[in-house]
């Protein structure tokens, strides 16, 4: 359906709805013009927005994140300890990407971002997931939920639980492409971080 030309925020919304379900169903063959054509805009105005589809990947990929992080930021708010509010972050990733398993394949793709002001947005968004991590992290040790921490060793373990999900959003999603049970796995990546920072005298239930 064509979009009216004077909803700039909804053509753009479109070219990334368009865009996200022509590059999940294949990279290669989600060409500008194709994706322009699906959203009901010009090409004209994909370039407008977007130097590439790389650009565009990105922009997605942001948006989703976006959507993600906001997601967990509700939950961790109703969490009562920080032993659930990193459950809930740790679940809230899994289920997000297990009903967006296309978006999981693209996420490991090795293309690169587009220009710099693309690879700022994403170096945000990730720096975003990284923040609500260390907020819990912190909470925790404040709370004296968690063993006291340098800030380095609070970096160190933020590094170790994001490379834990996103080793196993690659493994269950992109590699072996099926479904799982979010709090199952996540019940499992909990017991072995908290096993190292949660104090003894602590009940995290």
């Amino acid at each position: 359906m064509q979009q009216p030309r004077y909803d700039i925020e909804g053509r753009y919304q479109s070219l990334l709805a368009a865009g996200e379900t022509l590059l999940c169903e294949g990279y290669d063959q989600a060409q500008p013009k194709r994706i322009a054509k699906a959203a009901g805009v010009s090409v004209g105005l994909f370039y407008k927005h977007f130097s590439s589809k790389r650009e565009l990947l990105t922009a997605v990929m942001v948006h989703r994140l976006g959507r993600l992080h906001q997601l967990i930021e509700n939950a961790v708010a109703d969490e009562p300890s920080p032993e659930r509010s990193l459950v809930a972050v740790i679940a809230q990733t899994l289920a997000y990407f297990q009903t967006h398993q296309g978006l999981a394949k693209l996420f490991f793709m090795q293309i690169g971002y587009g220009d710099e002001q693309a690879t700022e947005q994403m170096s945000a968004a990730r720096a975003s997931y990284r923040r609500i991590l260390r907020s819990v992290i912190e909470g925790g040790i404040q709370q004296k939920h968690f063993l006291a921490m340098e800030p380095l060793e609070i970096e160190t373990l933020v590094s170790s639980i994001v490379g834990s999900i996103n080793w196993t959003i690659y493994e269950q999603f992109v590699v072996k492409q099926h479904n799982i049970d979010p709090q199952v796995m996540t019940d499992r990546l909990v017991v072995f971080f908290l096993r190292g920072i949660q104090l003894e005298s602590v009940d995290g239930g």
